[in-house]
């Protein structure tokens, strides 16, 4: 039995690797952006923040934005990222960026930190934080008065500019490998 419970959670884990899982574009759906989320499982703020993503997945994912979680950290294991998909109920594909080619494209520092990235997967639209429900790590805001993710997507869906384009991200930074562990 345990050696069964071993395979599974080898190509579970490969799976997740991979980019498997729910949440993908139907086929033939027109993708007008990809939302690229850093986060990191052990990060109090990007657990908090996927309830809001969530909400945001729902009311986007079948408008043509494609949401998609990385874990930048080398030290995060596909169990871990498993693990943090079934916890927090994250309805969109969670992949390991351990090698942190995509934190280093997009420049990311901070988890949570979203990258939306438009059609041609070039081009950014938006850079930041989700929201401003932290002020700082450790000091959470009790309304939430500014939203720019949400607003970033609902330009986008419309047609419109994106009305800003960029924000500074709170939450925990991102360590990123030397050039050798590379």
């Amino acid at each position: 039995m345990g050696r069964m419970k071993q395979k599974f959670w080898w190509v579970l884990s490969l799976l997740v690797l991979l980019g498997a899982g729910t949440g993908a574009q139907a086929p033939g759906a027109e993708v007008k952006a990809t939302v690229y989320v850093f986060l990191a499982d052990t990060c109090p703020i990007s657990q908090t923040a996927t309830l809001t993503l969530r909400e945001l997945h729902a009311a986007y994912a079948g408008r043509g934005i494609r949401f998609v979680g990385l874990f930048p950290d080398a030290q995060t294991r596909p169990a871990d990222i498993i693990l943090f998909g079934k916890r927090y109920k994250v309805p969109f594909p969670l992949r390991s960026d351990e090698k942190q080619r995509l934190a280093r494209r997009f420049q990311a520092r901070i988890t949570p930190e979203v990258v939306v990235a438009a059609a041609d997967d070039q081009t950014v639209l938006y850079q930041g934080r989700i929201d401003d429900s932290y002020v700082r790590l450790g000091q959470r805001r009790l309304v939430t008065g500014h939203q720019e993710l949400r607003d970033a997507l609902a330009a986008i869906v419309a047609g419109r500019p994106v009305p800003v384009a960029r924000t500074e991200a709170v939450g925990c930074y991102i360590s990123f490998l030397s050039p050798l562990q590379r």
